[in-house]
């Protein structure tokens, strides 16, 4: 490998390895469009699933039938009736959706069972997929006079049943068809089942692998993060497919009632989930019920994270060396900037015994993330710190940085400004740094 590739490849599986080692244990539901599996996408889009299982995730996918069923009815001349946007399925059209399952089902068994062609050995034995009767279902009954017939409902999902399978390392596949009581069976959504099984199983991820790349502007650019509420205002303008909006509208459902995160992006594209789940910028658009970004006080549990940030600052002669018993001991002065459960940043505030001034120290931000305004949020949260605490002043000292705080509206101070106690630091750490403050 040139050192080039190598460096790139070295960048980014630093900046995959967070999240590799985050989402390992984790539960994942994966709704796969028949529009994904009928493009043919299945045996890429299987390897992705494959290293997924292999780094530890818990897998449930569930698979749509929808293209698979109006393919069939096409080949038949059969034609199906809606209201209220779902299918009004009689005892033919039934026999097809079962059809439908049988097909796609065998065909996902068949290609997961295959021996991932990057394995070194291929005698490790082979993915298993547990498949069953999870759904309880009922009819969905008669909607304004118009009797739906074999469409149905879910009733309860064997959230027991499916666990076990995961803890015993299967992947669960899941169809969009469920069983009552009396032995019947019912036609269901796939975004439903999506979100029912992401909903019992208190999953930290519903990803839909779609034809859309992910949410929209207005100038049809790519939205990469959504809090749920953001998510509502732009479904209100109601410029989305009918496949869209049924996935947003679930998105929203998912995240506001307990899962952490609904990802919407493209099975079309090679590689999209990978980038999805393992860059910082993914691949599609994601969905949260709060804000992504949050900047909170820090404790022992992110000392690990300030020293990574810090280290090679420190090597740079940029900041001031900082052992781990120093963090330790001064953790509460710290605070730390998170996205989507990382940090990506650190600051710190100090304070002087009988003075009205702070000082803003420790100022980091990960290189991964140096073009996203992360520092402008930890200036703006040390400041509303500062001035909540009293602050009169704000000081900020660097021997390499001075053209920040110039270009944010900090004024070149003198020694003999900064409290006595800081001046005494000063003076013996010896490093001659330039001196900024801030009238708060």
């Amino acid at each position: 490998m040139s050192p080039q590739p190598a460096a790139h490849f070295i960048h980014d599986f630093r900046q995959a390895a967070p999240y590799i080692q985050y989402l390992r244990g984790k539960t994942v539901v994966l709704a796969i469009s028949s529009q994904v599996l009928l493009a043919e996408r299945l045996p890429t889009l299987v390897q992705d699933i494959q290293l997924l299982a292999s780094l530890g995730m818990r897998l449930v996918l569930v698979h749509g039938t929808r293209h698979y069923l109006d393919r069939m009815l096409q080949q038949s001349g059969s034609e199906l009736r809606y209201h209220q946007g779902r299918r009004i399925t009689d005892a033919a059209a039934l026999a097809l959706v079962k059809q439908a399952c049988g097909l796609v089902r065998f065909d996902i068994e068949a290609a997961l069972s295959a021996t991932p062609s990057q394995t070194p050995d291929r005698r490790n034995p082979r993915l298993r997929i547990a498949s069953g009767n999870f759904l309880l279902a009922k009819p969905l009954g008669v909607l304004d006079g118009v009797d739906m017939q074999h469409t149905g409902s879910i009733r309860r999902v064997d959230h027991e049943a499916i666990r076990q399978r995961l803890n015993e390392g299967d992947v669960v596949l899941v169809s969009p068809l469920g069983q009552s009581l009396s032995g019947k069976s019912f036609n269901l959504g796939l975004d439903e089942v999506a979100a029912a099984l992401a909903l019992s199983l208190q999953a930290d991820k519903l990803i839909f692998l779609s034809s859309e790349a992910g949410v929209t502007d207005a100038e049809q650019r790519i939205i990469s993060e959504l809090t749920s509420a953001e998510a509502t205002e732009l479904l209100a303008r109601g410029h989305y497919s009918s496949d869209m909006t049924r996935m947003l509208k679930t998105a929203i459902h998912v995240v506001e009632n307990g899962v952490r995160r609904a990802h919407i992006l493209s099975g079309m594209a090679d590689g999209s989930l990978l980038a999805e789940l393992f860059t910082r910028h993914g691949h599609g658009t994601m969905l949260a019920q709060a804000p992504f970004m949050r900047i909170r006080a820090a404790d022992h549990r992110d000392i690990g994270d300030i020293i990574r940030l810090i280290e090679p600052l420190e090597a740079a002669g940029v900041l001031l060396p900082r052992s781990r018993e120093y963090l330790e001991a001064h953790i509460g002065t710290f605070s730390v900037l998170e996205h989507d459960c990382h940090v990506y940043g650190c600051v710190a505030l100090k304070h002087f015994a009988d003075s009205s001034s702070a000082e803003l120290a420790c100022l980091a931000v990960s290189p991964d993330a140096r073009d996203s305004g992360f520092g402008e949020y930890l200036l703006e949260y040390v400041i509303s710190q500062a001035r909540q605490q009293g602050a009169h002043t704000l000081f900020a000292l660097s021997t390499h940085t001075g053209e920040w705080f110039d270009e944010r509206g900090f004024q070149a101070a003198s020694l003999d400004e900064l409290p006595p106690e800081r001046q005494q630091q000063y003076r013996a750490n010896k490093r001659a740094s330039k001196i900024y403050k801030l009238a708060l």
